[in-house]
């Protein structure tokens, strides 16, 4: 009796098997996340430790759709990582670290009226998540290679009309 895997199910198992491990690796990342009401021309800050050299990030969301606040990451010696001004409700952005290092994003509300912010800060461990994004990558061809090999095969070709 012999037992045959389709490669349909092989690149299903390669993407839940890649989910899985960027799931895992991604939820033990370091990471930071507060609060906090930032008043009029306030200034709040969230540290992080990162390590070595990679990839961070921040997520900033607010209950206003119309905010001005100044979001800056920086390092522990001072050095600007990141700027961006925010008016928007949620923001997601990325910045580039290459030591062991504090990571400390500040926020400063830029009008006068107070904001509600949540906030996140850490790193993406980008160097860790490769072999699983890999993984996904490579179920995902096996998918497509699968679903065009079984389509090659229905093919018909339509009959010419009788033109009389």
């Amino acid at each position: 009796m012999r037992f045959q895997i389709s490669l349909f199910y092989v690149g299903i198992l390669l993407i839940i098997t890649g989910s899985i491990g960027a799931g895992i690796i991604l939820s033990e990342a370091d990471k930071n996340t507060a609060s906090f009401l930032l008043d009029g021309l306030g200034t709040n800050s969230i540290p992080v430790k990162v390590n070595g050299d990679g990839i961070g990030f921040y997520l900033i969301s607010s209950e206003s759709y119309q905010n001005n606040i100044l979001a800056k990451a920086v390092d522990s010696h001072g050095n600007f990582l990141d700027i961006r001004k925010i008016t928007n409700k949620i923001t997601v952005d990325y910045f580039h670290f290459e030591h062991n290092d504090q990571v400390t994003l500040e926020l400063t509300n830029l009008s006068d009226k107070p904001a509600k912010l949540s906030t996140t800060i850490g790193d993406t461990r980008v160097q860790e998540i490769t072999f699983p994004a890999a993984a996904i990558f490579a179920g995902a061809l096996v998918l497509v290679f699968s679903g065009y090999r079984r389509l090659k095969n229905y093919i018909t070709e339509q009959p010419d009309e009788n033109k009389s």
